[in-house]
């Protein structure tokens, strides 16, 4: 029987923001209690909500619950951008709230792997791990979406999925993984992954990066608290059962060094950079924000764009790149450093003209 204080609406948290599930006056009692089954794990208080998400009577249940999935998780994305750094991520946490993270694009496995490490520790999320500048987490006990033989996922709750509780404690950001997952392997390895790499990797799995200062340097700032970002390759979800807590217990410190590129210094030549969000050079590349677009520089690309910074001229570059890294192979270096320069000029990392 439907619970009469949970008859007309549900809040539910996720990441930090009071999502309202509203059900429309003609939503019958069957399907309010599929709703309320299917959050169970994620209700919050009644109060104010933060955003509104309505279910009506259209539609099949079934597919009705994985959109209802979708749009929460929509909902509160747009509430706490700017706010957290929200991963497309799998979490659990430890008995003492150290929360490990493991990030991966749909079809990786995050699901299975929650299913299968939620059992032995606490179920923080399937879907978004959202982070706060302190490396507070902010759960997100969402349904399960599991894959069906046919038909739309079933969403189910994490207690109905066997999930432990998260612990009473404040949870924190211990680990950042990056999900390799490959058939054949059957002991998983874990391994460091170079700070452009690991940026190259996780960009594509956040969620409105670009609505913070400086992003790139916030994404190497929080790889360096939590001891850089791993990446395990894995075969079965269940095998990583033995590494999450040495995966949790890793040292934080500086993994790897790097520097900040926003301010281009020197006089100006017949080049100069372009506008840019932010950059930083690291493992002998940079990478560079401009205008929501992430780029990486490799090859001679930074020597360049690094000199084209400090107001370096055209034959200055070119002597620049000798240097670093002697004559080419093949062609003139000169016709090397100006296509270089015509790329970067193309993309909008540099401007022609003082």
């Amino acid at each position: 029987m439907t619970d009469p204080a949970l008859a007309q609406h549900l809040d539910v948290a996720a990441i930090g923001a009071k999502v309202r599930i509203e059900f429309a006056p003609d939503v019958p009692e069957p399907t309010r209690q599929r709703v309320h089954d299917a959050w169970a794990g994620a209700i919050a208080e009644d109060g104010v909500a933060d955003a509104v998400v309505r279910v009506d009577t259209h539609g099949a249940i079934e597919s009705m619950l994985e959109q209802l999935s979708v749009r929460v998780t929509v909902a509160a994305l747009e509430r706490k951008r700017g706010e957290l750094i929200m991963m497309h991520a799998a979490g659990v946490a430890m008995d003492d709230g150290r929360v490990v993270a493991f990030v991966g694009p749909s079809g990786r496995g995050k699901t299975t792997l929650s299913a299968a490490l939620g059992a032995h520790f606490g179920y923080v999320s399937d879907e978004t791990v959202g982070v706060d500048p302190d490396l507070g987490v902010w759960a997100y006990r969402k349904p399960l979406s599991l894959v069906r033989s046919s038909g739309p996922k079933e969403q189910v709750s994490p207690r109905r999925a066997g999930l432990l509780e998260l612990p009473d404690r404040r949870l924190r950001l211990a680990a950042l993984v990056l999900l390799d997952r490959r058939p054949d392997v059957t002991d998983p390895v874990a391994s460091r992954v170079p700070l452009i790499e690991a940026i190259t990797e996780l960009v594509p799995q956040l969620s409105f990066l670009n609505d913070f200062d400086a992003p790139l340097q916030r994404l190497a700032e929080l790889f360096d608290a939590v001891g850089g970002v791993w990446r395990v390759t894995y075969g079965e979800a269940a095998s990583l059962i033995p590494m999450v807590p040495e995966l949790a217990r890793a040292v934080p410190g500086v993994v790897g060094a790097w520097r900040s590129l926003t301010t281009a210094h020197g006089g100006a030549t017949e080049f100069r950079w372009g506008d840019l969000s932010d950059a930083i050079a690291a493992d002998g590349s940079v990478a560079v924000m401009s205008e929501g677009v992430f780029r990486v520089l490799t090859g001679i690309a930074p020597t360049i764009w690094l000199g084209i910074g400090t107001g370096l001229s055209m034959e200055q570059l070119v002597e620049q790149t000798l240097s670093d890294f002697g004559p080419p192979p093949a062609g003139d270096a000169w016709e090397l450093v100006a296509a270089a320069i015509d790329e970067l000029t193309r993309v909008g990392l540099v401007v022609r003209g003082g």
